[in-house]
């Protein structure tokens, strides 16, 4: 296995890792972080479900709901309940290689020695990207085989230039550089012809729990993070 599939899994256990201690604190209600087809306007992403409620589907409906135990898959047509019980299970991530990472029960603040968090920008992914104001910013690089020079061109057309070593999937936010809520900054690595776009959305502080998690990424529109997030909790059933 490769440095960069090695350290996209450490990524992906680790943001799960994250978020394990605080998801049973949730299961009273459940969360809808996507949904699709001709129910959607009823159940949008973002909105707070209550532990009784009961969705009904039409067919062509998905609805996909975080719960204390992992996500919950629903695909109409029917009726159903989303904390209604289902069968125990190991408590795994799975990465969209197929690769499995079971989901240890130490926080450790989020953060595996080779790993990063869901707070860490990926550099090869445009978008937009949410940050908390009280963290330090890290980049992150799925590949940290070699040493490259990364160019950050600002949202006012200033560039700064970085040295990123062998070895190091993350990179601190260069010092002097600010980071503005709302502006777009264009990411320029050697090999790659077309810089990669990402606009920040700045959060004042670190959502408490899963659910606030989702909530914050869903609402300031940073897509890549909540795809990453439901890919990492484990699916409780459907």
């Amino acid at each position: 296995m490769s440095w960069d599939q090695n350290s996209l899994a450490f990524r992906r256990a680790a943001v799960a890792a994250l978020f394990v201690t605080t998801a049973t604190a949730a299961a009273a209600n459940v969360l809808v972080v996507r949904s699709s087809g001709p129910s959607a306007k009823s159940y949008p992403a973002g909105r707070s479900l209550p532990d009784n409620a009961r969705l009904t589907l039409t067919q062509g409906d998905t609805v996909i709901v975080l719960t204390g135990g992992g996500t919950r898959t629903f695909r109409g047509p029917g009726t159903f309940s989303p904390n209604s019980a289902v069968r125990a299970g190991p408590r795994v991530a799975t990465a969209a290689d197929g690769r499995r990472a079971r989901v240890g029960a130490v926080r450790n603040a989020g953060v595996l020695p080779r790993g990063g968090t869901i707070w860490d920008v990926d550099i090869t992914q445009s978008g937009t990207f949410c940050v908390v104001g009280s963290r330090p910013v890290l980049l992150w690089r799925p590949d940290a085989s070699l040493p490259i020079s990364l160019q950050i061109i600002t949202h006012d057309g200033a560039s700064v230039t970085a040295q990123w070593a062998a070895g190091q999937p993350t990179l601190a936010w260069p010092s002097g550089t600010q980071l503005t809520s709302g502006a777009a900054y264009s990411f320029r690595t050697p090999g790659v012809a077309v810089p990669t776009q990402i606009t920040f959305r700045t959060l004042a502080s670190e959502p408490a729990d899963l659910d606030g998690v989702a909530a914050a990424l869903i609402e300031n529109g940073c897509e890549g993070q909540l795809d990453l997030l439901i890919e990492t909790q484990p699916a409780s059933g459907s």
